[in-house]
């Protein structure tokens, strides 16, 4: 995922570079303002794979926009169900990271009218609006065939900025993707795979590894294959206030649970459970099942139930509930992984 990360980065950065000029962008001076937006051409509805990775890459685009002062990034993406869209787009601030999160977007919500173009038309009002020659569109398939008024009027859509078409998995879009470039000047269909976890890092899931019983000797093969290995336990800890979808939130749930899950794929009757706290209305919400090498980050938690329970008094971040679980298996190995937000709840 590195790998592929770092190929992604320099892909990004040399479509920047590529406006007006072949210099680093951290090695040049006096560059104009450049103006990006982000298309989400898929239904949001739901937070998908899909979606994660995008809100990944959005933050990889903001870090290096930061180098072109006066930039915009603006972003759109559709709720299908109920037929809305949601944009904004303005100035890039540096002091806005993943940590902090949109501080300062607007959010603007509206119903869907016929034929969006899956967003493409929006996004020309949007980089319009910040009147800077220099823009680019980079436009995010999840590989379906989406219909709808969101997304009619794609293929046809002529472009006055280059547009930039990526697929996040399968080709049943690509040839409205090319389509797309085809109407766009300068713009070009990137056939290089989108990384699933843009910010998850190599040395996190060697730790990992360790934590879940690969030792020093067996490094460099997956925990599956030290022999003998016992089921493990494991108990995922949100200690923060997850009512709101924070950065936090989608670091734990979208990129730590399942670089777990995947890990104790290799341990079989393993079990993974999770626990987070909704501080409004004061519920939590907890699961804890056999690990299904069938479940994965496309399809989702299929098998888990989703128990939702009022707070009681010192719960301890869901400490004591999460020995409960592990205690109900019976087994002797299991372990607690604890994760704060660094603030004080």
């Amino acid at each position: 995922a590195i790998l592929a990360c770092s190929v992604l980065s320099e892909n990004i950065r040399s479509l920047f570079a590529s406006q007006s000029y072949h210099f680093p962008i951290y090695i040049h001076t006096g560059r104009g303002p450049l103006n990006v937006v982000i298309v989400y051409a898929f239904d949001c509805t739901n937070w998908t794979s899909a979606w994660y990775t995008v809100d990944g890459i959005f933050w990889m685009v903001q870090e290096k926009l930061t180098y072109f002062a006066g930039s915009c990034l603006g972003y759109i993406y559709v709720i299908s169900t109920p037929n809305t869209y949601t944009l904004d787009m303005k100035v890039v601030d540096p002091t806005e990271t993943k940590e902090t999160g949109y501080t300062k977007f607007a959010w603007h919500r509206m119903t869907c009218t016929k034929n969006m173009a899956s967003g493409l038309a929006e996004a020309h009002k949007m980089i319009s609006s910040c009147g800077h020659h220099n823009s680019i569109i980079l436009f995010f398939s999840d590989g379906l065939v989406n219909k709808g008024d969101f997304f009619d009027g794609t293929q046809n859509f002529v472009s006055k900025v280059p547009v930039h078409t990526f697929t996040l998995a399968g080709d049943a879009y690509n040839h409205v993707l090319h389509s797309i470039v085809a109407n766009s000047p300068g713009g070009k269909f990137h056939a290089t795979a989108v990384p699933e976890r843009p910010n998850l890092s190599s040395p996190f899931s060697k730790l990992l590894d360790s934590l879940l019983g690969a030792t020093p000797k067996d490094d460099e093969k997956p925990p599956g294959t030290v022999s003998g290995r016992e089921p493990l336990d494991v108990v995922i800890i949100s200690a923060f206030d997850s009512t709101n979808s924070t950065p936090a939130w989608y670091t734990v749930d979208n990129e730590i649970f399942w670089l777990v899950q995947e890990k104790l794929t290799h341990f079989a009757n393993s079990c993974m459970g999770y626990i987070y706290v909704m501080s409004t209305p004061n519920m939590y919400t907890s699961d804890m099942k056999v690990v299904d090498p069938a479940d994965t980050k496309e399809t989702g938690y299929r098998k888990f139930d989703w128990r939702r329970l009022k707070c009681t008094k010192n719960m301890a971040s869901g400490l004591a509930e999460a020995h409960k679980m592990i205690s109900s298996r019976g087994y002797h190995d299991g372990v607690i992984l604890f994760f704060s937000d660094g603030l004080i709840n």
